[in-house]
């Protein structure tokens, strides 16, 4: 009884030293659940809810204070990816100030939804440049008692943002934005509407 005490004792120590080094190597990098993000990310996450917030309560200035005004570019394909005679083009901070300012004239109730999180991509070693990718869904309203053409009372758009950041000085803003919008049949294929 006594030999089969001290092998039962011997096993279950290297047992125990098993599982314990099984389970200290294991782990590997595995990141902290509820790790701080980067200072970067927390700053890029920042900026998009400005951009969204500006953009649904209608504030021009909020919502510009979000793009760098030099090198700014906006592009859009309008949703025909294959045909670029249609695609809109600011390269000019202005342009897309006074766009917005038409569509908050115009349209009341603008909702969007973003994806969360998005995808950040550090374009240099520095990180002082990113791009920073999300899908979209937007929908605003006309006034009550007036119609767009066709006698809709609103709009919906749905796509991919591909937007470029850049950090100057420590602010980060967006210097691209590339609006990839989806056609009404890639809308109704990504929300099963077929």
């Amino acid at each position: 009884m006594e030999v089969y005490s001290v092998m039962l004792k011997g096993f279950a120590r290297a047992g125990c030293s098993l599982i314990v080094f099984a389970f200290v190597f294991s782990c590997g990098d595995v990141e902290e659940i509820g790790q701080v993000q980067p200072e970067e990310y927390a700053a890029i996450n920042k900026v998009l809810k400005q951009w969204r917030e500006g953009y649904e309560n209608e504030d021009v200035e909020l919502y510009m204070n979000v793009y760098w005004k030099d090198g700014f570019l906006y592009v859009s394909d309008m949703g025909t990816d294959d045909d670029t005679t249609d695609d809109v083009i600011f390269d000019n901070w202005d342009d897309e100030r006074e766009s917005a300012i038409r569509v908050f004239t115009r349209f009341q109730d603008i909702e969007i939804e973003l994806s969360e999180p998005p995808e950040i991509d550090f374009l240099n070693e520095e990180n002082t440049r990113a791009e920073v990718n999300n899908h979209y869904r937007i929908q605003g309203f006309v006034a009550s008692g007036e119609s767009l053409d066709g006698g809709f009372t609103g709009w919906f758009a749905e796509g991919n943002n591909r937007f470029i950041f850049e950090s100057r000085g420590g602010v980060w803003r967006i210097e691209e934005w590339h609006d990839e919008a989806f056609s009404e049949e890639e809308i109704r294929l990504a929300n099963n509407l077929n």
